[in-house]
């Protein structure tokens, strides 16, 4: 299951969840949910919190009639995958947590307060791709934003989040502690960062790596924020680490 980030859809996997279902050495359903208040999901009228996401997690297996399933996700979506992890272990066979934190007071969050910035003055919306892509590419990748980002953009012109979106799931993020449960995490995790992630500093991965008993760390060189984008297998390449063995 591929669970997004911040105000972003499961449009924005853009290819990869195709490219995973095609796999024939990985032959799992994948599933692309939508977190609460984005994509075809309901906006609920009252504010939650990270565990309510969690649970809503664990509510899309029970109504796809998956029993455990790993769980990969990205910067939120990582948040959201530790609290399904402790939540409801039974479901969970695996997480790849990727450019994601711990939250406070174990995790560092400097920049997350730049993103608030970001998509509270709805930038995505009014297309200032260079501005964004400051915060989740390598500076050198910057002279390529328009081209790596061109899909995000076009998605945000199709649909782009309410700013009673990013309001509440900013709020569940402030929701987000799990640094001293994390032991109590029974499945494998591969964490996964940038060594230049200016939002979630690689240090939160590193925090990660030393609570979650069963954990690897990968630091990737040169990669930012916006990891799938930078390294398209990367959810492939630690999903496959993850299968049972025999």
């Amino acid at each position: 299951m591929l669970i997004q980030g911040l105000v972003l859809d499961g449009r924005f996997w853009l290819q990869m969840p195709t490219e995973l279902a095609a796999d024939a050495e990985l032959p799992w359903h994948v599933l692309v949910p939508d977190n609460r208040g984005v994509g075809q999901s309901d906006m609920p009228k009252r504010p939650w919190t990270m565990g309510d996401m969690a649970d809503d997690i664990a509510a899309v297996l029970d109504a796809t009639g998956v029993r455990t399933a790993v769980l990969a996700g990205i910067s939120m979506g990582g948040m959201i995958a530790q609290h399904v992890a402790l939540r409801h272990p039974e479901r969970v066979s695996g997480l790849v947590l990727m450019a994601t934190t711990p939250g406070l007071p174990h995790g560092k969050l400097p920049g997350l307060r730049t993103l608030g910035d970001l998509f509270g003055s709805s930038l995505l919306r009014r297309g200032e791709i260079e501005s964004f892509a400051r915060l989740i590419l390598p500076d050198a990748e910057l002279p390529n934003a328009r081209e790596l980002l061109s899909g995000w953009f076009q998605l945000m012109r199709e649909q782009a989040p309410t700013r009673r979106t990013f309001l509440c799931q900013m709020g569940a993020i402030g929701t987000h502690s799990t640094g001293s449960r994390l032991r109590q995490i029974s499945a494998p995790a591969q964490i996964v960062t940038g060594d230049e992630d200016r939002l979630v500093p690689a240090r939160n991965s590193e925090i990660l790596a030393a609570k979650i008993r069963r954990s690897r760390l990968e630091v990737l060189p040169g990669v930012a924020h916006g990891i799938p984008l930078m390294d398209r297998l990367v959810v492939r390449r630690n999903a496959a680490l993850l299968r049972p063995s025999g």
